[in-house]
């Protein structure tokens, strides 16, 4: 009866664990960033990132780097529609000073994020990311 009953525990805690990581990973959008770029007046370097919304109300996205360190944090400006996109995209926005600015993050099924504006004339750069 015991092992019956640890069994039943063990099996109840991995299904929270899994549940809880799928939970995480509904709501991410992973992209390999090439280039470094600057997110809230934080320079990031070139690589593999994950990005979140955040908040019941989705007002600030997370930003990790999946080779560690803590999250750079972004307030949402604006939301924006919802463009149907098939795949998640980050767009940056490239300035004739060469910095490259983290600009807009769409999910699939949500509205899109506005994280940041570059002044003066930029170019956009689209990644597409997955789920």
């Amino acid at each position: 009866m015991r092992k019956q009953i640890l069994a039943t525990v063990v099996v109840g805690v991995l299904a929270l664990g899994l549940a809880g990581n799928l939970a995480w990973a509904a709501g991410a959008v992973s992209v390999n960033v090439p280039f470094s770029f600057i997110v809230k007046d934080k320079e990031m370097p070139a690589g593999r990132y994950e990005i979140r919304a955040e908040g019941n109300d989705e007002s600030r996205l997370a930003i990790r780097s999946n080779e560690g360190g803590g999250a750079v944090f972004a307030l949402v400006l604006e939301r924006l529609a919802d463009i149907g996109a098939k795949e998640p995209k980050v767009v940056f926005d490239k300035t004739e000073d060469g910095k490259t600015y983290l600009s807009e993050v769409h999910m699939v099924g949500k509205d899109g994020f506005l994280v940041g504006i570059a002044g003066g004339k930029e170019k956009h750069v689209t990644l597409s990311g997955k789920e």
